[in-house]
């Protein structure tokens, strides 16, 4: 006995046009986010030298995932393809505003806290919608090579392209960075309306008790179900670890290893080298190794890398550590994506992945803290040998999950929850 989902998507066909569009939004999305990353503080930094507002507007595009699952929900009661180009015009248009009151040059501090968060709202419903269309157009057997796909462009856009276009932009005019930014996702809206319709998956109560109601089918869905509920204990994890690392990495650069400025760029470019290198291999080694198998040496891996850097502080040792590291979570990424879209029925993918991504991005506050506090009380090893440990220790978390597939065991689990979301 299987899931009725799961053989519905094993014999659907690629639409392999489709995908190339949704690669390809992706990969625009991205560079527009990457620009605005970078393009944003500076910005802020002009408009006030008032360093809490500075940080307050990078808070700001980061707080829209504590809203994570009440947007999940409302993804799984939209139309997928409506949800994506909606949140790219959304975006569109709050950057075009931005380009024209920076031409003007009236920015008030307090609107770039507002663009900041409705621009991290609309990435979520971005997002979590772009995963949920994921399992409609590939076959189970293709979502890893899928997956690996998106994530290889959004890494492309957000790690190479972005950032050093939106600081180069910035050079030539304080404008150009938004504006550009807003035709990136001027060109992804356009490519996502070729795509196919994808009905809402949910036809429930409306009004706020609606939407709590259908959040919380969610959260139980992932707190229910016995692989999603390890996975999410995982990542926490391993956001705390990573965290508590990068944290304090450009002073364990120049304090520990003695490397000038550029050699914390060194240490993220390197990094950013290894996670494309992963997304290129990922569905190679998810196929070769299985799910369950490929999951645990992408956690072994990230914790051995941890811990080589807190017994040997060598700079080119460090490097490749940190490249090491990146690619075994983009492993983990593609892995975890693919099981959550085998798991979790239509209509319940939007919330199951806005809640899972909240449990890793909502750690990594502690994570930097606690790597400031090891660093400064114990020694600039300390975060790198904690955030070992803590991985090593979550390894008996990934006993048993399944090889490629959803086990039966977890039916009655993802039953209750679905019974929850229609009222029942």
């Amino acid at each position: 006995m299987e899931f009725g989902w799961l053989s519905d998507r094993r014999t659907a066909p690629v639409r392999a046009v489709p995908l190339s569009r949704l690669v390809t939004a992706n990969a625009l999305s991205s560079v527009g986010d990457g620009a605005r990353f970078a393009a944003l503080p500076l910005l802020a930094a002009a408009v006030t030298r008032d360093v809490f507002w500075v940080s307050v507007v990078a808070a700001a595009g980061r707080a829209p995932w504590l809203l994570a699952p009440l947007i999940g929900t409302l993804v799984d009661r939209t139309e997928a393809r409506r949800s994506m180009v909606g949140a790219d015009l959304a975006r569109c248009a709050l950057l075009a505003a931005l380009t024209a009151a920076t031409v003007v040059g009236w920015v008030p501090v307090m609107s770039l806290v507002v663009l900041a968060f409705l621009c991290g709202v609309a990435e979520v419903f971005f997002d979590s919608a772009a995963q949920a269309v994921v399992p409609g157009l590939a076959e189970d057997r293709q979502l890893e090579r899928t997956n690996a796909r998106i994530i290889g462009a959004q890494i492309t856009g957000t790690g190479f392209l972005g950032p050093p276009l939106g600081a180069a932009l910035w050079t030539v005019g304080q404008p150009w960075p938004f504006a550009v930014d807003a035709v990136t996702f001027l060109g992804s809206a356009l490519l996502l309306r070729g795509l196919p319709r994808f009905g809402p998956g949910e036809r429930t109560e409306r009004g706020v008790a609606g939407l709590l109601r259908g959040t919380w089918a969610g959260l139980r869905l992932l707190g229910g179900n016995r692989v999603l509920r390890r996975l999410m204990a995982v990542v926490a994890v391993l956001g705390v670890g990573q965290q508590a690392v990068y944290a304090v990495l450009v002073v364990y650069v120049e304090g520990k290893l003695g490397l000038p400025s550029w050699g914390y760029g060194l240490m993220l470019v390197a990094a950013a080298l290894g996670s494309l290198a992963g997304a290129r291999s990922a569905a190679w080694t998810a196929h070769r190794l299985g799910t369950a198998r490929s999951l645990i040496a992408s956690v072994t891996v990230s914790a051995l890398t941890y811990l080589v850097v807190a017994v040997l502080p060598w700079w080119p040792l460090v490097a490749l550590m940190l490249a090491g590291n990146s690619a075994a979570v983009v492993l983990w990424n593609v892995c975890t994506v693919s099981l959550r879209q085998r798991l979790t029925p239509p209509g319940m993918l939007g919330r199951v992945t806005s809640g899972y991504r909240l449990a890793a991005w909502g750690t990594m506050p502690v994570g930097a803290a606690l790597g400031g506090v090891l660093a400064g009380r114990v020694g600039p090893g300390a975060p790198w040998a904690t955030a070992g440990l803590l991985l090593l220790a979550c390894l008996p978390l990934l006993r048993g999950m399944p090889p490629a597939r959803s086990p039966q065991a977890d039916e009655s689990g993802t039953e209750t929850a679905r019974d929850e979301c229609a009222g029942k």
